[in-house]
Formats: C-alpha cells, sequence, structure tokens
C-alpha cells in the first residue's frame, strides 16, 4: 500500500499545528495574568491614605464680632517740657532691613545686561517683562540696545538697564536682578 500525496491531508495538518500554537499561546497569556492576579493580591497590605468623614469641602468659620472701639480719655495735664523730656524718641517705621536702590545718571558710564537676544522683536517685550518684575528698581532706569555680530554664532542684541554713574550703582542694581533669579553683567558702555 503506497501512500499518496493528499492536498486535504497536508492542509489538514497546518490548521492542527496552527490551532496547537495558539492553544500554547493562551496558556502562557493565562499563565502571565494569574501570576499577576496573584502577585496583586498577595502582597502585603500597602498603608493607605484616609479621607476624613465629614463634607469635603469646609465652610469657614463665621467672621468674629467687630472689635469695641476703645473710648478716647483726656490726658492729666503735665508739663509739655518735662513730657518731652522724659519720653524717648521712637521712629515707627525704621527701615533697617530696606535694601539700598541704585542711582541712576542721566548719561553714565556703566550699565547692566540683563540679556542678550537674538530676535529684535523681543527686546521690548523683555524689557517690559523685567520692568513689571520689579517696577521699583526700573522706575529710573533706561533701556540700552547694543547690537552684536558674533559671526558665525549670529547677531545677538544686548538688553542692557541704565544709566549708572558708578560701578557701584551699576552692581548693587546687578544683585538685585540677581537675587528675582536672573543673570546679570555689569558692562561700561
Amino acid at each position: 500500500m503506497s501512500r499518496s500525496y493528499d492536498p486535504r491531508m497536508h492542509a489538514y495538518d497546518d490548521q492542527s499545528r496552527h490551532a496547537g500554537v495558539l492553544y500554547v499561546l493562551m496558556i502562557v497569556i493565562a499563565v502571565a495574568f494569574g501570576g499577576f492576579l496573584w502577585q496583586l493580591y498577595s502582597a502585603p497590605e500597602v498603608p493607605r491614605i484616609t479621607a476624613q468623614a465629614g463634607p469635603y469641602k469646609i465652610e469657614p468659620p463665621p467672621e468674629a464680632p467687630p472689635a469695641t472701639t476703645l473710648v478716647e480719655t483726656a490726658p492729666a495735664p503735665v508739663d509739655a517740657a518735662l513730657a518731652e523730656a522724659q519720653t524717648p524718641m521712637v521712629e515707627l517705621n525704621p527701615q533697617v532691613d530696606a535694601p539700598s536702590m541704585p542711582t541712576f545718571a542721566t548719561n553714565g558710564r556703566f550699565v547692566a545686561q540683563l540679556a542678550a537676544l537674538q530676535s529684535e522683536a523681543s527686546v521690548e517685550p523683555s524689557w517690559r517683562r523685567f520692568a513689571s518684575r520689579a517696577p521699583n528698581l526700573f522706575a529710573g532706569a533706561h533701556m540700552d540696545v547694543q547690537r552684536a555680530d558674533l559671526g558665525a554664532r549670529g547677531v545677538y542684541h544686548r538688553l542692557r538697564a541704565g544709566y549708572f554713574a558708578t560701578s557701584d550703582d551699576a552692581t548693587l542694581f546687578c544683585e538685585r536682578i540677581r537675587q528675582m533669579g536672573q543673570d546679570c553683567i555689569v558692562a561700561a558702555r
């Protein structure tokens, strides 16, 4: 009995082989998923943060009753000269910790460089941003822009604040700018 080639048998063998591969693949996926679930539910209990009982939005406390006003009483008559001599002079708002402000000059020799920008269009918005962050510091400052051609690196526009008669004033200005988290360089013009 010789066996002849039957194409139907060959197709059946291919189908059963593919079905076997699919069956093994499904078993692998099921085992992996089961392992994931096992690890998820067998892990030690993790402490969880719980919300307080009650409403999540809390009403503000009721307003405190208005403070009672004190009635002024007339002081006993005292000799004015004697009262001035015995009472020490106390300044109500001492400016001990007030930082000193730099002094601007109309046509000083020094400037404080704030940025080097490649776009000329970004100079004005950058100046406004600096001035809005420290309006008291920029109150007397003039915007000074120096065009710098750096060859292969491109053309930059140096945004500078000025003008300062001394480098000390420019340094003081830069120190205040650095406190705002911005770089600053003192330069002569």
